[in-house]
């Protein structure tokens, strides 16, 4: 049985007085979003920011229903936490801190079945846990959509959720989000993958101890496991798988049946397996054998 441990948090600012309009009863235009505090409304500016690079202090007043002026406060401590910059009236995006995170690196057919393999995955994430994720296209989404999440708000000095990242478009996903406490690990980053290798990413993992740990692969075979192209990475989220109490495989199809140099681990280590596309009868099988708990998209 794998236990979990905790990461020590450091002290949280304490969140600017509340407005009137803030108040958590106070229903404005925003709706719901009227009603948090400020680590949602920092989440929701940098989520705008992504898609529109621009945003003005009367458009996210009138949306998140609070005064202008507590917005303006916030666009100041964005802009001192080198997350935006501010202009006359509004703010824009920090491009540097913004590209690396949200712009994928590619598309192609499969992006439709990641996505909804990350929805799943996300969904699996509750407001407190310690998660961990290993490099890859479809944990990126997976990570992407969990530190997004609107319920992940900070509460009592305690982060709304805990991401250790083994890759750093992760980390640069998760630290844009104030709720959230983002560990990364040590090492050399590899260029592909961007994650994170070598002895002292294994040193910071092994005091480390994770709820759930969300693992992407190369290949998924019933003989050889889940796989990767990397020796190096392979050791690193072995590590991360031990210190779990729950391991979430994320896969598409097109992965089955294929064996990548390292192995990560046996399929049997999973507790559960996110897959989209058609699942062959002997997998299943296997699955079922092993009480994996199996989650088609």
């Amino acid at each position: 049985m794998r236990e979990t441990g905790t990461v020590p948090s450091p002290s949280t600012p304490s969140a600017p007085p509340r407005t009137p309009q803030e108040s958590p009863g106070a229903a404005g235009p925003g709706g719901a979003a009227g009603a948090k505090g400020r680590s949602a409304r920092w989440d929701h500016v940098l989520s705008q920011l992504t898609t529109t690079k621009r945003l003005s202090v009367a458009e996210v007043a009138a949306e998140l229903g609070v005064s202008e002026s507590t917005i303006r406060r916030d666009f100041m401590e964005m802009e001192r936490a080198q997350l935006a910059r501010r202009t006359h009236g509004g703010i824009v995006a920090v491009d540097v801190a913004y590209s690396l995170a949200t712009v994928p690196r590619t598309a192609d057919e499969g992006s439709a079945q990641r996505e909804r393999v990350a929805d799943r995955a996300a969904s699996f994430v509750e407001p407190g846990q310690i998660i961990g994720f290993n490099g890859g296209r479809t944990t990126t989404s997976a990570a992407r959509r969990a530190v997004s999440r609107p319920d992940l708000d900070s509460r009592d000095g305690s982060p709304g959720l805990t991401v250790v990242c083994a890759a750093l478009n992760i980390a640069t996903e998760a630290v844009l989000r104030p709720s959230v406490r983002t560990v990364v690990l040590g090492g050399v980053a590899e260029p592909y993958s961007f994650e994170l290798t070598g002895p002292l990413a294994t040193a910071t993992m092994r005091d480390l101890w994770l709820d759930t740990m969300f693992v992407g692969t190369v290949g998924l075979d019933l003989g050889a496991g889940l796989t990767c192209n990397s020796d190096a990475e392979a050791g690193v989220t072995r590590i991360m798988i031990g210190h779990s109490r729950r391991v979430v495989g994320l896969a598409t199809a097109d992965k089955i049946g294929h064996r990548a140099l390292a192995g990560i681990c046996p399929v049997s280590v999973l507790t559960d397996l996110v897959i989209a596309g058609p699942v062959p009868e002997d997998l299943r099988a296997h699955l079922t054998e092993s009480s994996v708990r199996l989650h088609e998209v």
